[in-house]
């Protein structure tokens, strides 16, 4: 499962959607035309009167009213207001002002049943077709409106009238990361049982850097439990739950680790969202969730538009009862167009779709939480006006006038390159050549986790000529040039998408960015290059507006939350259900379509509602009193006699261990200090906090200082002190400590 792909796709701009006009939603009610039924009335009596005071006055007062005073009882909580059942033939609202023309009566009033209301008040949620789905119309960040047929829903409205959710379900989130920080979000995510499994910049695992930069995760996770009825945004399937987010799935929307995060989810929670998938060897994935037979874990069935049952998809083809695969249907109940599908491989479908969409129509989707992203440098390409060739204006060439300036019908302006390395080019030895462009300005990153999107067209050769195209940064700290995102190959004439991960440079500032493309030239017949580029664009994640960012999103990654979240309905309902009883009720309870008939196990979609009504509520069992576990003290340390270092490492990994139970929790501030004997001082090389589980044994990445990166640019070798102290509050409870080196590898 290592070339794991996520099952989703934007079909609209992430950037945030404004909250629409309330739209009507049907409320679970009375039946048109229909009350409810008012035979009793609320009345106070005035402190100090004898109708207050004695039963026997206010026994007579009542009947005279029309009141029945043998059936009136007191209000709990509200002294001298009592609830009394009216005389057949009288009516309530009678009643009630011949009491209260009394002077002894404060007030008297019909006592109308309230009712429940379902329909949260988050300001997006008339867009949540998914959840309710009344044929209402639907804007998101696209111009084009999009309505669905009514009833086609999970029946959430329903459902909440049963159960709105519980913190004490936990659900793990198998992703890019969650943003903990929406506010959306906040409330409802884990990040104690939180888990990186994916290497930063550095090449490093930091297990606890389990923040979303993608995009994906946060999606997900705000379908199954963004928080309702806050005034916000959306609502979750839940709202209110225990998400855990555990980080499988790269930058790039690419999950390495997929197999990893299947593993460690099982542990920490009764249901798995596995939003990811893609063709591949079962064994690997089966063997990760048969450790886990009491969590469910619900999978995406994949966006390629086939038959599973024919080209297996890994994890939703796992042959396991706690495997749930889910397909994706539109708003109007037709098979989204881009949903893959199996008559015995996958079981149900759900909403992930939008009307009549392909997984690139930009109409539709589902409507959930995203990042926050700001663009921190768009540099503008622009021609000089030279005759005969333009050039880009301003931006600084090596060899000097290689790239030209060009501009398509469409508007696109960009520079490009053809090169021939037998006669141009840059030496920069190995028989390499190369040409290079800087933009015409400095800037500092705002935010984290950077990334550079572009449009490019190439024609390289890398595997006979190591041709490549590459992006390269310098700052004011590292003078040296730093490499990433190299591309290499034909893109046959066509401009794609260009995504490069800058997130190392967070934090940085001065930063200039430059294109570097290089080709072998050793003598023998090379291809030419040719490379074009155009609307570079570096955009950060930054924090949260007060009122969240949200976006439509289309694929059976959005459908597959529905049934996440559905699964944790249950069991908040009956906490005690086992893995099987959750799929048997959520499958048996799927309502039938002729769109899924042959198409899923069940031929339907999900109906929360019905599978609440199919599961008994929990067992009431005596609640003893536990104590809370205290925070831990003991801790251990595993840096070993030296800990090694790339050039221009920003962090550095310090293994630590928390030697505490799985119901405690270690607070651990973790420092690397430098001793300078001659002013028998200490020099801070860098220091993080954080917050491990009980038995965690892993390594805690230390951001270094802008004085300790200067230190190791300048000496390959360092030695340092690690220090670890588990804290309670503001004091120390236990410090450990070992000296290691810090070892700089070579370039």
């Amino acid at each position: 499962m290592s070339s794991a792909a996520i099952a989703a796709s934007a079909t609209a701009s992430a950037s945030p959607v404004s909250a629409q006009s309330p739209i009507a939603v049907d409320q679970i009610a009375t039946p048109t035309g229909m009350r409810p039924v008012m035979r009793d009335v609320l009345v106070k009596f005035d402190a100090g009167t004898a109708v207050r005071a004695q039963p026997d006055t206010r026994s007579r007062v009542l009947g005279a009213a029309g009141a029945q005073p043998q059936g009136a009882r007191p209000v709990d909580g509200l002294p001298g207001v009592w609830r009394v059942p009216v005389d057949e033939g009288a009516t309530p609202a009678g009643v009630a002002r011949r009491l209260d023309a009394r002077a002894d009566v404060t007030w008297a009033v019909p006592d109308v049943p309230a009712t429940i209301n379902n329909r949260p008040n988050d300001p997006l949620f008339p867009s949540l077709w998914g959840l309710s789905n009344t044929g209402q119309q639907v804007v998101g960040g696209d111009p084009n409106p999009f309505t669905g047929v009514a009833g086609i829903d999970m029946g959430a409205l329903s459902a909440w009238g049963t159960t709105r959710g519980s913190a004490n379900v936990s659900v793990a989130v198998v992703d890019t990361g969650i943003d903990s920080a929406h506010p959306d979000l906040a409330a409802n995510v884990r990040n104690a049982t939180g888990r990186n499994f994916v290497a930063n910049a550095d090449g490093y695992v930091d297990p606890l850097a389990f923040e979303d930069d993608n995009d994906h995760g946060s999606h997900v996770a705000g379908t199954i439990g963004g928080v309702g009825n806050n005034g916000l945004g959306v609502a979750g399937v839940n709202w209110t739950v225990g998400m855990t987010p555990v980080k499988a799935c790269n930058f790039f929307g690419s999950c390495p680790n997929s197999l990893e995060g299947l593993a460690y989810a099982g542990g920490v929670a009764r249901v798995v969202n596995v939003s990811l998938g893609g063709p591949g060897d079962l064994q690997p994935s089966t063997d990760a969730i048969s450790k886990h037979p009491n969590t469910l874990y619900v999978v995406a069935a994949g966006n390629d538009g086939t038959d599973n049952d024919a080209i297996p998809q890994d994890p939703c083809n796992v042959p396991l009862p706690n495997v749930l695969c889910v397909a994706a249907i539109d708003a109007d109940g037709a098979l989204a167009g881009f949903s893959n599908y199996g008559a015995t491989s996958v079981d149900v479908a759900a909403p992930g779709g939008s009307i009549g969409s392909t997984l690139n129509n930009p109409g539709g989707g589902i409507q959930s939480t995203v990042l926050n992203f700001a663009t921190a440098f768009a540099p503008a390409i622009t021609s000089d006006g030279g005759t005969p060739t333009a050039r880009p204006d301003g931006w600084a060439q090596n060899p000097a006038a290689s790239w030209e300036w060009f501009s398509v019908p469409n508007a696109i302006q960009g520079m490009m390159l053809n090169g021939d390395p037998a006669t141009s080019g840059t030496d920069i030895g190995f028989d390499l050549k190369a040409w290079s462009i800087t933009a015409p300005a400095e800037f500092d990153p705002v935010g984290r986790s950077c990334r550079m999107t572009a449009s490019i067209a190439t024609d390289l050769d890398f595997e006979n000529h190591f041709q490549a195209l590459a992006v390269g940064y310098v700052t004011d700290d590292n003078p040296v040039p730093q490499y990433v995102g190299a591309t290499t190959g034909d893109t046959e004439g066509d401009l794609i998408a260009w995504n490069v991960d800058l997130s190392a440079l967070r934090g940085e500032t001065g930063v200039k960015i430059s294109f570097i493309v290089q080709s072998l030239d050793n003598g023998a017949p090379t291809t030419p290059v040719e490379v074009l580029i155009a609307q570079p664009r570096i955009t950060c994640v930054v924090d949260q507006p007060v009122s969240g960012s949200y976006a439509l999103y289309s694929g059976t990654s959005m459908a597959t939350p529905h049934v996440a979240g559905a699964a944790a309905l249950l069991l908040a309902k009956n906490p005690t259900l086992t893995a099987v009883q959750l799929k048997d009720a959520l499958m048996s309870t799927a309502v039938r379509m002729p769109s899924l008939a042959g198409k899923v196990v069940t031929g339907g979609r999900i109906d929360v509602n019905a599978a609440l009504a199919a599961v008994p509520a929990a067992p009431v069992t005596p609640v003893t009193p536990v104590t809370p576990p205290r925070t831990a003290t003991a801790l251990a340390l595993r840096a070993g006699r030296t800990i090694a270092l790339r050039r221009g490492a920003r962090s550095v990994p310090v293994p630590v261990t928390c030697e505490q139970p799985s119901t405690a929790t270690c607070a651990v501030t973790v420092a690397l200090r430098m001793r300078v004997a001659s002013r028998n001082s200490w020099i801070a090389l860098g220091t993080r906090r954080v917050t491990l589980p009980g038995g965690w044994r892993g390594v805690v990445s230390v951001p270094l200082t802008r004085q300790g990166r200067t230190i190791l640019a300048r000496h390959p070798r360092v030695r340092t002190t690690v220090i670890a102290a588990s804290q309670k509050g503001s004091a120390t409870r236990e410090s450990v400590r070992q000296d290691t080196t810090l070892v700089r590898r070579p370039a």
